[in-house]
């Protein structure tokens, strides 16, 4: 095998990644943008 070439388990695992990836992603924006808006009223309500 070549350096510059892959075996199929590693395209195998890269697709494995992508999809978990992906789902971790969908499910983590949520939660994310709930927090920046938490940390957004906060910073107004120490403001006023």
């Amino acid at each position: 095998m070549k350096l510059d070439q892959i075996g199929i388990w590693s395209v195998i695992k890269l697709e494995i990644i992508k999809k978990y990836a992906s789902a971790y992603t969908r499910i983590l924006m949520p939660l994310q943008l709930l927090i920046v808006k938490f940390l957004y009223i906060q910073l107004i309500a120490e403001l006023t």
